[in-house]
C-alpha cells in the first residue's frame, strides 16, 4: 500500500471520520432546512409601525430562525410579524425542531454505536503508548496465560501493552486490578498495523509476548515483530512440535510448549525432586517457600491422560526409566513401551485393573478438569497414601483443585507464565536455570542444605534479586574496588547486625564482564567490577545488602569489622 494510501485508511479509523460519515444527512437536512427558512424570510415582506413594508436582513432572517429552531422565543423582532410572515415561521419551527431531532438523534446513534466506542478507545490507547516513558512489553493474548503473566510483571514494575480480539477479554484487562492503567487494543493481533499503533517501534518496547491459543496467530504475531523490529526479543507459546520447530526458525528466543513443560516437570518431581522444588521456587513469585517431595521409587505411575500430552508423558517416562500404567481411551503407538487399560479412570475398577493398590502415584491429566477431579478424588478412595498429581486446565476451576488436598496441581496457564516471566525479569535467571538442568541432584541437595543451615526461620519467606557491581547498583562496593581493596564474596553476605556470622543468602551465579559464567561460587571468591550477581535468600536478608551495598561508608564499615586487615 503506498504512503498515501496508508494515511487515508488510518484517517478512516478516526472517531470523527465515523462521527461526519454518521452525520451526513443530518446536517444536509439541517442545512437545507436553515437555509429555505432564512430565504424565506428575508422575500416575505414585514410592516413597519407606520404601515410601511420592510425586509429582514439576512443576519436577523438568520437569527430569528435560530431562537426559533432552539425554542427560546425571543419574540418577533424588529417589528410584529404580519400574518404571511407568521405563517411562515409555523413552517420554520416545525421544520427546524424536525431537523433537529433527527440531528441529535443521530449523534446519540454514533455515540452509543461500539464501533465509535471501540475507535474512541483504540485512539485513546494509541496515545497512551506514545506518552510511555517506561520500558513495556505488547502481549498478545489475553486468555488465562495472559491475564497470570500481567500480574507477574506487574509485580516486578514491567509493563505491558494488551491485545485481543475477544471484547470480554478486552473488558478483563480494562478491569485488572494492576499499579498502572494499561494500554489495550480490541483488535486480530496477527494484523501488522495493531503492533505498529501498540508500539513495536517505540523505542521503550522491549519485545513481544505471543500468547494466543492458536499457533497459527502466534507465528504470524512473530513473524510480524521480527519485521518490523528487529531489534526486539520474541517470546512465543507453541502447542506443536512443528510450529516450535518454525518458530525457532527465525530466532524466536523463548518458545513454551506448556504440554512438553509439563511433562518435563513431571519427570523433574519424580527424578530429581531436589531441581524440582528449586525450580519452583525460583520462576513463581507467589511461591516463596522450598516444597521437597521425596517419591518412592518402588511402586509404578498411573496416567490418566489422552492426545498429545499422553504421548509425551510415556515417551518423557519410558526414556526415564519411570513404571507406568496408562489409562487411555486410545492404545499407546507402541504399546510394547507400558501397560495400558482402556478408560478415563473415573471408575474404580478402572483404577485397579491399572494396579493402583501397587502404584506410588496418579496423574489426572486430562483435558476435562470434571474428570481430572473425578480421578483423583476415586483413586484416593482405593488408596488414600498415593501421590496425587492433577491437571488443572481452566482457571475458573481453581477454587475447587486448591480446596482439593492433592499434592501437586500443574496449571498449563501459570506454567507458561512462570517461564516467560523468569526469562523476562532476570536474564541473569534464566542463565541460572540452564546450569540447573546440568546440575546432578545432589549438588543441588547440598545448595538446598546450605540455605537451610543459614536461614534464621524454617518458613522465611525467599526471594532472589540480581546485582551489578556498578556505581549505580552497588557504590559501597565499588569505591573499595577502585581503591584496589579485595573484597571477596562472603564480604557481601556478612550480618551488619552480628545476629549470625552470614546472612541466609547465597550466590547462585556470577557472570563476569570476559564472558566466563561462574555457577554456585564459592565465598571466598574475588569480585571484579562489573560482576553480574544472582542473589538468594531470605527476603529480610536481600534487603539488608541491598541497603548496605548501597552506603559505602556503612559497608566499609561493615566488612572492617569484621576483618580489620581490609
Amino acid at each position: 500500500m503506498l504512503e498515501g494510501d496508508q494515511y487515508w485508511a488510518h484517517s478512516k479509523s478516526e472517531p470523527i471520520w465515523l462521527l461526519l460519515v454518521q452525520l451526513r444527512s443530518p446536517l444536509i437536512a439541517l442545512i437545507v432546512t436553515y437555509s429555505i427558512s432564512i430565504l424565506g424570510l428575508v422575500l416575505i415582506p414585514g410592516e413597519t409601525d407606520l404601515g410601511s413594508p420592510y425586509y429582514l436582513s439576512f443576519l436577523d432572517a438568520f437569527y430569528a430562525v435560530s431562537y426559533t429552531a432552539m425554542t427560546v422565543g425571543f419574540g418577533e423582532i424588529p417589528y410584529p410579524f404580519n400574518q404571511s410572515q407568521r405563517l411562515w415561521m409555523l413552517l420554520v419551527m416545525y421544520s427546524t425542531v424536525i431537523a433537529w431531532l433527527y440531528a441529535i438523534g443521530s449523534i446519540l446513534s454514533v455515540f452509543s454505536d461500539p464501533a465509535f466506542h471501540r475507535i474512541r478507545s483504540q485512539n485513546r490507547s494509541i496515545s497512551q503508548v506514545r506518552s510511555h516513558n517506561e520500558p513495556f512489553w505488547i502481549l498478545c493474548g489475553f486468555d488465562d496465560t495472559g491475564f497470570q503473566l500481567i500480574q507477574f510483571l506487574d509485580q516486578a514494575k514491567i509493563r505491558c501493552v494488551v491485545v485481543d480480539e475477544d471484547p470480554e477479554r478486552i473488558d478483563c484487562a480494562r478491569l485488572i486490578n494492576l499499579s498502572y492503567e494499561p494500554a489495550v487494543f480490541l483488535s486480530d493481533p496477527s494484523e501488522p498495523q495493531i503492533l505498529v499503533d501498540s508500539g513495536v517501534s517505540r523505542p521503550h518496547c522491549c519485545g513481544v509476548l505471543a500468547l494466543t491459543g492458536r499457533d497459527q496467530i502466534n507465528l504470524m504475531i512473530a513473524t510480524n515483530a521480527r519485521v518490523l523490529s528487529p531489534r526486539l526479543s520474541v517470546y512465543s507459546r507453541s502447542n506443536t512440535d512443528f510450529s516450535t520447530r518454525n518458530l525457532r526458525s527465525f530466532g524466536t528466543e523463548v518458545v513454551i510448549d506448556p504440554n512438553r513443560a509439563i511433562v518435563h516437570r513431571l519427570v523433574q518431581m519424580i527424578r530429581r525432586p531436589n531441581t524440582y522444588a528449586l525450580h519452583n521456587e525460583l520462576i513463581d513469585p507467589d511461591f516463596n517457600q522450598l516444597s521437597v517431595h521425596q517419591l518412592s521409587d518402588l511402586g509404578h505411575w498411573i496416567i490418566c491422560a489422552s492426545g498429545r500430552f499422553s504421548e509425551l508423558v510415556v515417551e518423557a517416562f519410558v526414556r526415564e526409566g519411570i513404571p507406568l500404567c496408562l489409562v487411555s481411551r486410545e492404545p499407546p503407538e507402541d504399546p510394547s513401551v507400558c501397560d495400558w487399560v482402556e478408560g478415563v479412570g473415573t471408575e474404580a475398577i478402572t483404577l485397579r485393573e491399572a494396579g493402583i493398590l501397587n502404584a506410588t502415584g496418579v496423574i489426572a491429566g486430562t483435558t476435562d478438569d470434571g474428570d481430572n477431579l473425578s480421578i483423583l478424588l476415586t483413586a484416593l478412595e482405593e488408596k488414600p497414601a498415593l501421590f496425587s498429581v492433577a491437571r488443572r486446565n481452566r482457571s475458573s476451576s481453581e477454587l475447587v483443585f486448591r480446596h482439593g488436598q492433592f499434592n501437586e496441581i500443574l496449571r498449563e496457564d501459570r506454567v507458561i507464565a512462570q517461564e516467560m516471566f523468569a526469562r523476562i525479569q532476570t536474564p541473569l535467571l534464566n542463565q541460572f536455570l540452564g546450569h540447573l538442568e546440568a546440575m546432578p541432584d545432589s549438588l543441588v541437595f547440598d545448595i538446598i542444605g546450605k540455605m537451610s543451615h543459614r536461614r534464621s526461620v524454617e518458613q522465611s519467606e525467599l526471594d532472589h534479586f540480581a546485582l551489578v557491581l556498578t556505581a549505580a547498583q552497588a557504590p559501597g562496593v565499588v569505591e573499595l574496588l577502585q581503591k584496589e581493596a579485595t573484597i571477596k564474596l562472603g564480604d557481601l553476605l556478612i550480618d551488619p547486625l552480628r545476629e549470625q556470622p552470614l546472612l541466609p543468602a547465597i550466590c547462585l551465579l556470577i557472570a563476569r564482564l570476559n564472558a566466563d559464567v561462574i555457577p554456585i561460587p564459592g565465598d571466598e571468591l574475588d569480585l571484579v567490577l562489573g560482576d553480574q550477581l544472582l542473589l538468594w535468600g531470605e527476603a529480610e536478608a536481600l534487603n539488608r545488602i541491598k541497603f548496605f551495598i548501597g552506603r559505602p561508608d556503612l559497608f566499609e564499615a561493615n566488612i572492617k569489622e569484621s576483618d580489620p586487615l581490609l
